[in-house]
């Protein structure tokens, strides 16, 4: 994951609506040790939705610890 120094460090909104509205591939990294990439779909408050190439896949924001823009289209 290019995190691009945003590890620990939440988006913020305006850069998440351009992930959207770009159709920007993101990798998310979670506390668990995954490793999400997709498109961002939608967020909220509480959680980030990311279309998967397998499927939509919903993730909670306090256990995602970094994200960054995936260079695989």
């Amino acid at each position: 994951m290019s995190n691009s120094g945003n590890e620990g460090k939440p988006p913020s909104i305006a850069e998440l609506q351009r992930f959207i509205k770009d159709g920007e591939r993101l990798t998310f990294k979670t506390a668990d040790g995954g490793n999400y990439t997709g498109k961002l779909r939608w967020f909220d408050e509480h959680a980030f939705s990311l279309a998967l190439d397998n499927g939509d896949f919903t993730l909670v924001k306090s256990n995602v610890i970094g994200y960054g823009v995936s260079r695989k289209k």
